[in-house]
């Protein structure tokens, strides 16, 4: 099977690197290791090796590191250290999740305290520059994707006492978006026999649902358990969602929802999945959107319900174990083991 390439443009490249498109000409022109192609109208189109190389550039720079000791490295060497950086841990040696499962409120790690200090005095600008510092000093993605979700829950706190207002909340919002989005996308399948021995994952959000960093971090860690995932992100409709899982056959689909739908709404998408989706794959739904939902309505006993990372996590091993069996099969299979 021939593999396709996935290009990104300069503007995209940009958004998700947070580097202006002008500084990345200036780049290419100085410094032989950014060479992008070109289409025959002479615009520049990136790689997922590009993009892993401009964002390791990035983090070295915030580390202190002069741009031109970075190129004299060379693109070869370069993109060997971004990919050992990038890389997302193997289903052999999985990330374990049941850190993500303690109750008691997470201390933040020093590097954020400086985002909040911004965030609380207003200024947007240092706030999303020192997001972007702490991520150039982070171990790993997913470890960053941790922590800047922990950020996000003690943003909201911020913001229910008035002490951040929206527009900052919201400025930062999109800018950890476009980071956590960059984070997954350089963690692509690249041949075709990776795609292949992949089971696929699909996440989404329930419609009108607009929150989804929640859902990105998700999608991160299934690919440390081993699953390549297609990222269908907020507001997805149920019509989409079950038209995309009829012609994929899915192994798995998560559906994430936030307390700020109505119940009433949430139980309604909760019929439709269960009726028109959990006929071509398991339906996992989780968010804090389920504190408000009875375990036992009749509208998600179809439905497999994961309040923690870990319930998750059990998931997405057992579901790669039985995937020969039937979908009615592996529901039952799988819900058994949330219940022991």
């Amino acid at each position: 099977m021939k593999e396709e390439k996935k290009y990104l443009t300069i503007q995209d490249l940009a958004s998700i690197v947070g580097v202006s498109t002008s500084a990345l000409r200036a780049w290419e022109r100085r410094y032989a290791i950014f060479s992008p192609e070109r289409t025959q109208g002479g615009h520049r189109l990136y790689t997922q090796d590009d993009l892993k190389l401009f964002w390791f550039v990035t983090h070295l720079r915030g580390q202190g590191r002069d741009l031109k000791q970075i190129a004299n490295l060379g693109r070869e060497d370069l993109l060997k250290q971004a990919n050992s950086f990038f890389e997302l841990t193997s289903p052999d040696s999985k990330t374990p999740a049941e850190h993500l499962d303690t109750p008691e409120k997470k201390q933040l790690p020093a590097t954020f305290h400086s985002i909040l200090t911004a965030l609380k005095a207003d200024n947007t600008e240092a706030a999303i520059r020192a997001l972007e510092q702490v991520y150039a000093l982070s171990d790993n993605a997913v470890s960053f994707a941790d922590h800047a979700l922990d950020l996000m829950v003690e943003v909201g706190d911020h913001w229910h006492r008035g002490e951040i207002s929206v527009a900052v909340e919201h400025a930062l919002t999109a800018r950890l978006k476009h980071m956590l989005l960059g984070l997954f996308y350089l963690n692509e399948p690249t041949s075709a026999t990776q795609i292949e021995e992949s089971p696929l994952a699909v996440c989404a959000t329930l419609p009108n649902e607009l929150h989804e960093l929640g859902l990105l971090r998700v999608a991160l860690y299934l690919k440390t358990w081993g699953y390549r995932v297609t990222y269908l992100g907020a507001n997805t409709p149920i019509a989409d969602l079950v038209d995309y899982c009829s012609r994929r056959q899915p192994a798995l689909v998560i559906v994430s929802c936030a307390s700020s739908l109505s119940v009433t709404s949430m139980l309604h998408s909760f019929q439709k999945l269960s009726l028109l989706v959990t006929p071509y794959a398991p339906v996992v739904v989780g968010g804090s959107g389920l504190n408000a939902i009875n375990s036992a309505h009749p509208d998600i006993q179809n439905l497999l319900i994961s309040r923690r990372m870990s319930d998750l996590e059990l998931i997405a091993y057992e579901a790669r174990k039985n995937l020969d069996k039937t979908v009615a099969e592996r529901i039952s299979k799988l819900r058994a083991q949330l219940v022991r």
